[in-house]
């Protein structure tokens, strides 16, 4: 129903959603550190001073000795202290830390200390005020000894700035050690206020490690708020007490067992939990509205699933030409590729469609606009519903039918256990002989791209024509395969004539796929996508020369001008991120970088670039011979854990996969190589495989590695098969090279 209202308002909201947090856009406020200091110490004492039996406990029983960490007690609470709509969220949990794994894991904490929430555009910070939330942090270590030291988030270091201003700090726990238990809590304040008047909470019952205790407290002002709730996968209710002007919700469970959650796991349709809602109140219920003083548990599925196919028909037969913003422009360009194209087919038209719809939501500039052309504008999006409202618009004026596809995406929760009707997301389908699936995932997303996500969901079908009024069955979302979804790196190694340790790299990389959208966000800049796309739909001049050719806006053309220099000078270290992130380090020397296809529509589905640069770290000198680290060399890899070795839960992967290197090493004259047999490798199974072959040709080493994941999911049964390609390619990057001097 939000998104009903939102239609109502402009039918194409573009939703900059970068939230712009710990933003600095005057001196630091003294008084807001003071502020800080004074709410901290009233929040701890808050906190340490609460009896809850499970932290007095700090004995882990016999059965888990051996777990690399034990959580003794967990307890979260979302609480309304008062009337003032002010929101606390509190977690709090007492572990005891068994081997090193576990001391790192809490060794510290990173948290933004404030954090903007905002409906959209590029806000600035006010601390303290009531579009902000603050985080508190603090711990208690306590020793085997029955010492105990504390440290608290005022204590803690900013270790980076990004590139949107936003602060991260880290409160470290110094003193930490095996053996220890640590008691620590983290708490944010904010404000719910009309512009965001609703919190969604999960609270999932399970974790890495086990738990004896997990405790779940809601409190909330009957006279503001209303409560909302759904218990999923087997998740035990709520005792609920409503009385004194308070509601208030509790559970608590014992001896949960560990879970690889963060290992391929989908808590939406795996594991018990939690969802809630805490939303402010009205005296009458209707309209996505709820009842002050009321607790609503566990609603009807098929009833969400309806009134999100009501409201959805709604939105469509509200959608007109009177509402339609630049309707004029789309039909101009729509008119001029029927003329140009008298032999187009149903599918090239939609693809036509879509796209103007897309560059004039996405790609356009006015002149009142906020000028953002850097990297944060690779994250803008539009509202789904009103951008596949208007592309419906536009395929049935041109007698294209097409059904809108109400799906509910593999990480949430499935069409049984709905919470909400914004549960259900949106895509369209062309309903001709070569279906054609639309989605709206961002500037970059293509006419016929199905979001990972949403593959393999069996999905209700609405028509999408004027008349219908109801449901048309359900239709099973198409699933990609690993050869759609593929990482090629085409590498050329050498040494360096002067120092034989440092590497020189010249590298070519292609993404398809599910691959695409990260990169095409890291590395491209609007003022190359910009021009491709008005290129493309034949715009003749682009906004700058029409800025240029206007007195009024002749200054603007000229701030454009220097935002797109300052954009493409950014650039480098754009790519010395994405070098960073596959070779884990930074080059020595950045010699040149290029896009060579940003891959923005169905007919380019590859993106690729190139990249030539120098490293070092990889190679080491060995008397009169060098030792290459090559199995490094294809980036880091993952490596199971002990206690996940061991499986019971089925396997939710994002997609099916593959990943290319095909690296050529040259030989340098008075060498040999030896150790190229250690490399090959041959694992071939149902579930995945990784084969690696080598060959010499003049005076070159040929290197091919290949892994792929050829599915989705996989039944806890095929754990075993996984595990063979995913450790044989652990160990391929510990294998070594030896350059022999002849």
């Amino acid at each position: 129903m939000r998104t009903f209202i939102i239609v109502l308002v402009s039918l194409l909201l573009l939703v900059m959603g970068m939230v712009a947090q710990d933003r600095k856009t005057a001196p630091w406020d003294v008084k807001a550190e003071v502020k800080y200091k004074k709410r901290l110490a009233e929040v701890k004492e808050e906190i340490w001073s609460a009896e809850h039996a499970g932290f007095n406990n700090r004995t882990v029983p016999t059965e888990h000795a051996g777990e690399s960490a034990v959580i003794l007690s967990k307890r979260q609470e979302l609480t309304t202290p008062d009337k003032d709509r002010e929101l606390h969220q509190t977690t709090r949990l007492l572990v005891k830390i068994n081997d090193k794994a576990a001391l790192e894991e809490y060794s510290g904490f990173t948290f933004n200390q404030y954090e903007l929430y905002a409906t959209g555009g590029f806000n600035t910070l006010d601390p303290f005020s009531k579009t902000t939330a603050v985080t508190y942090v603090g711990a208690r270590v306590y020793k085997p000894d029955g010492s105990m030291k504390e440290v608290y988030s005022d204590e803690a270091v900013v270790t980076d700035v990004d590139r949107w201003k936003r602060k991260q700090r880290k409160l470290a726990i110094p003193g930490l050690q095996v053996g220890d238990c640590i008691d620590y809590f983290i708490r944010t304040e904010r404000f719910i206020n009309h512009a965001n008047a609703y919190t969604e909470e999960v609270f999932v019952l399970g974790d890495e490690h086990p738990i004896l205790e997990y405790a779940i407290h809601v409190a909330a002002w009957e006279e503001v708020f209303a409560l909302e709730y759904r218990a999923m996968n087997g998740a035990p209710d709520f005792k609920q007490k409503i009385g004194g002007r308070m509601m208030e919700l509790d559970m608590l469970v014992r001896n949960v067992p560990a879970q690889p959650l963060n290992l391929w796991m989908n808590p939406f349709r795996q594991m018990p939990l939690i969802r809630l809602h805490l939303r402010i109140g009205g005296r009458r219920e209707g309209l996505g509205r709820r009842r002050e003083g009321t607790v609503y548990s566990n609603p009807n599925a098929v009833k969400i699933r309806d009134e999100s196919v009501a409201q959805l028909v709604a939105m469509r037969n509200l959608t007109s030409r009177q509402n339609l913003p630049f309707l004029g422009e789309v039909w101009e360009h729509v008119k001029r590729f029927k003329r140009e194209h008298r032999n187009a087919t149903e599918e090239e038209l939609a693809a036509h469609i879509y796209y103007v719809i897309r560059y004039m939501g996405l790609y356009r500039v006015k002149p009142g606009e906020e000028i953002v052309v850097d990297q944060r504008r690779n994250y803008a999006g539009l509202n789904e519903h009103n951008f596949l409202l208007y592309v419906n618009y536009m395929l049935v004026k041109n007698d294209i039918e097409a059904d809108y596809v109400l799906v509910t995406p593999r990480y949430g929760p499935a069409q049984s256990e709905v919470f909400e009707t914004d549960d259900y997301r949106l895509m369209l389908k062309t309903t001709g002989k070569k279906p054609v699936y639309m989605s709206a995932v961002g500037i970059f997303s293509s006419s016929d791209y199905v979001p990972g996500a949403y593959e393999g969901q069996r999905a209700p079908l609405v028509p999408g024509g004027p008349k219908a009024t109801s449901m048309k069955g359900q239709v099973e979302v198409p699933v990609s395969t690993a050869a759609d979804n593929r990482q090629v790196e085409r590498l050329q190694f050498s040494f360096g004539e002067a120092d034989m340790q440092q590497l020189r790299i010249a590298r070519t990389t292609t993404v398809t796929g599910h691959f695409k959208k990260t990169q095409q966000q890291q590395l491209l800049l609007f003022e190359d996508y910009y021009e491709a796309e008005r290129k493309a739909l034949g715009i003749p001049q682009s906004f700058m020369e029409e800025f240029a050719d206007s007195r009024r806006n002749k200054v603007l053309a000229e701030e454009y001008r220097h935002a797109f220099d300052r954009a493409r000078e950014e650039q480098r270290e754009y790519f010395l991120d994405e070098i960073k992130d596959q070779f884990e380090r930074l080059p020595e020397v950045l010699e040149m970088f290029n896009i060579v296809k940003m891959g923005l529509r169905h007919t380019e589905p590859e993106m690729e670039y190139t990249t030539r640069f120098s490293m070092n770290g990889y190679v080491k000198k060995a008397g009169n011979n060098y030792i290459l680290e090559a199995g490094r060399l294809i980036g880091p890899q993952m490596a199971i854990k002990p206690s996940q070795r061991e499986r019971k839960a089925d396997i939710y992967m994002p997609f099916a996969r593959s990943f290319e290197y095909n690296m050529e090493f040259a030989i340098p004259p008075g060498y040999t190589v030896e150790g190229a047999d250690k490399l090959a490798r041959n694992i071939d199974n149902e579930c995945g495989s990784f084969i690696v072959t080598t060959r010499t040709t003049d005076g070159k080493l040929v290197v091919q590695v290949r892994k792929v994941y050829k599915n989705a999911f996989a039944p806890a049964a095929k754990w075993p098969l996984l595990l063979q390609m995913v450790d044989a390619a652990e160990e391929f990057q510990q294998q070594k090279l030896l350059l022999k001097k002849a």
